[in-house]
């Protein structure tokens, strides 16, 4: 378990971690509506898959664009190379279709394995323990920031709470009306509270892009979840989904 510094104290990488936040401050920030795909791109460039951009894994997974909410400071980007669908309503990036298009644009050397099921901070932390054998893997996340702390919180606070289980005061200002696709890089672990090492997709959104925020709130938010790893693992993912009592099929 490596404990690496790149601006945040005491952070246990999940294996590949830190290249997924390199990646991710790289082409920091999301194009409009792509949340998805930038996390998925970020996923495909940490395994040493070359794609050229958002676009062309929005493509591939179909999404479609809804009407922008942006955090406070940030700027829209829509530079699209590829004509993106927009809708007002049903707008979105389906599992399915992220699932699709990692495993098309890696040309099957990714393994992704969806997670979902009853979200429960012990149930969020037994699945990220069943991951820390691989040699690298990506923890995709599909989740409403309304109930995660606010990504500036004070590193104090932070401490506080890994030594007391007591989760900070500050609530996250950004509420967008749909939910949001970050990736889960590290986790920070105390003697009464853990925190995961959230990577955005917004510059904005912590230090550079990357947040911490209490397990038991990003287990409130979690909708669900997709394992990225190379083709081989595709077993040990699964065995990390049954491990932490979640599902990996008939996933929508």
């Amino acid at each position: 378990m490596a404990v690496l510094n790149t601006g945040l104290s005491d952070v246990h990488w999940l294996p590949g971690g830190a290249r997924l936040v390199a990646e991710a401050r790289a082409e920091l920030p999301q194009k409009d509506g792509l949340a998805a795909a930038f996390t998925a791109l970020v996923a495909l460039r940490a395994a040493d898959i070359a794609v050229p951009d958002q676009d062309e894994v929005a493509i591939a997974a179909g999404t479609v664009r809804a009407p922008v909410s942006l955090p406070a400071g940030a700027l829209s980007r829509n530079d699209f190379r590829l004509p993106i669908p927009f809708a007002e309503k049903a707008a979105g990036t389906s599992v399915t279709g992220l699932t699709a298009a990692v495993r098309t644009l890696s040309e099957d050397r990714l393994a992704v394995v969806p997670a979902a099921g009853e979200w429960r901070a012990s149930t969020v932390s037994d699945l990220l323990l069943g991951l820390w054998e691989l040699p690298r893997v990506a923890v995709l996340a599909r989740v409403d920031p309304a109930e995660l702390g606010a990504p500036d919180t004070p590193e104090r606070a932070l401490l506080d709470y890994l030594d007391t289980g007591i989760p900070p005061l500050w609530t996250n200002r950004w509420r967008p009306p749909a939910p949001h696709h970050v990736l889960i890089a590290g986790v920070r672990l105390g003697a009464e509270g853990t925190l995961l090492s959230i990577v955005d997709t917004y510059r904005e959104l912590g230090d550079e892009g990357v947040h911490d925020q209490p397990v038991e709130w990003v287990a409130a938010g979690l909708e669900s979840v997709l394992l990225v790893a190379d083709a081989g693992h595709a077993e040990a993912l699964a065995q990390a989904v049954s491990y932490a009592g979640l599902r990996s099929a008939g996933v929508s």
